[in-house]
């Protein structure tokens, strides 16, 4: 059974596996954001469907990137349709969640950011799985493990739903989200993800996002991901929307390049970017020059559509599904900060990146968020 593709702003799969052994569950405990929060949350092992894949395929890979374990996936025990809206009621998106009885033996080993994986008495695991989303999967594990609970004859899918209203996250946290399909839509152009880009950009223009908007987004990908990425993205805009304006710019010299970007640099840095320019400059005095040059004067400071602090996040987005920048990553964190965001806006800019890219990408950016002073570095 196909899975549809993942749609970070409008639709997410998931898929999960119950297997009991001697009355025990195996479950594992992952680090969450729940209401803009750090929570270690007990959960089955699982986790999101990519675009392509199968429930069966997506499970025995999550199954041994958690576990370490492999799984051999049975029959369907229950499907959960859910929504994840704001305290207010608005929606950010819809989910649905497949758990699949499982077979698997052996000792787990917690996967890259997992805390803990254990095999964990069944009454007991109920206790554990206390999270807002859990109530149709406790009642699911007590028909399943509990002898006599199932009636026989019944199917083994049983279909649920529920509503997660999210804590606000603050007016700071992404204004009204207004970023986040140009969040998604920078994170799979930076890493090839053709497809998804496709379908986000055409959410994007169906959602009214302005043309030139979605032209900046893409051209920010350059610093970043490079010339290839950037071109094989204006290509599928190109193709989905002709019509896009084309972006300009004045004609400018090498010094008024290297001003601006330099005042662009400035404010992203503040007061460690001396010390920053100096250190790119000991790698190399030309890739100091054209950091100066082209990253910040020709494409970070463009006047525009999107303001600075957004082409910060969208920093944040890129690096974070690229994956392995951990300290270039951390210096936009800090620049978002500068400029004026919260961490919890920096937080919901790492939630932003495609669930393609592996939740490993953003439990690494998730850490290195914990690590910034949550004051606004001068």
């Amino acid at each position: 059974m196909q899975s549809p593709a993942v749609e970070p702003s409008g639709h997410r799969d998931a898929v999960f596996g119950l297997v009991e052994r001697e009355g025990r569950l195996l479950l594992v405990c992952n680090p969450r954001v729940i209401g803009g929060q750090r929570q270690d949350t007990w959960d089955l092992p699982g986790g999101a469907v990519q675009g392509g894949e199968s429930l069966a395929a997506a499970l025995v890979r999550e199954w041994r990137e958690e576990t370490g374990l492999s799984a051999d996936v049975r029959d369907l025990l229950l499907v959960v349709d859910g929504e994840k809206r704001t305290a207010e009621g608005a929606l950010l998106y819809t989910w649905r969640a497949f758990t699949f009885r499982v077979a698997s033996e052996g000792p787990p080993t917690p996967g890259a950011g997992i805390v803990e994986a254990s095999w964990v008495p069944w009454r007991e695991a109920l206790g554990r799985l206390d999270a807002p989303y859990h109530d149709p999967l406790r009642q699911r594990i007590e028909a399943a493990c509990e002898p006599g609970r199932r009636p026989e004859g019944t199917p083994a899918a049983r279909y649920s739903r529920l509503v997660w209203r999210d804590a606000p996250r603050g007016p700071d946290a992404l204004p009204d989200l207004g970023p986040r399909r140009l969040l998604v839509i920078a994170a799979a152009a930076a890493v090839g993800d053709r497809d998804l880009l496709g379908r986000e950009l055409d959410a994007a223009v169906a959602a009214g996002e302005r043309p030139a908007r979605l032209v900046e987004t893409l051209l920010q990908i350059v610093p970043y991901a490079g010339y290839p990425r950037a071109i094989t993205a204006f290509g599928i805009l190109r193709a989905r929307l002709p019509e896009a304006p084309a972006s300009h710019e004045a004609e400018t010299d090498r010094e008024t390049s290297a001003a601006r970007g330099r005042a662009a640099f400035e404010a992203v840095y503040g007061t460690t970017a001396g010390a920053v320019q100096r250190g790119l400059a000991a790698l190399d005095p030309v890739l100091a020059r054209w950091t100066l040059e082209h990253a910040y004067g020709r494409v970070l400071a463009r006047e525009g559509t999107l303001s600075l602090l957004e082409r910060e996040y969208l920093g944040v987005s890129i690096l974070t599904a690229l994956g392995g920048l951990g300290d270039p990553l951390l210096g936009h964190m800090r620049a978002c900060v500068r400029l004026g965001s919260s961490q919890q806006g920096v937080a919901a800019a790492i939630a932003c990146v495609p669930a393609s890219v592996g939740e490993g990408r953003r439990h690494e950016a998730r850490a290195l968020l914990a690590r910034l002073d949550p004051s606004p570095p001068a």
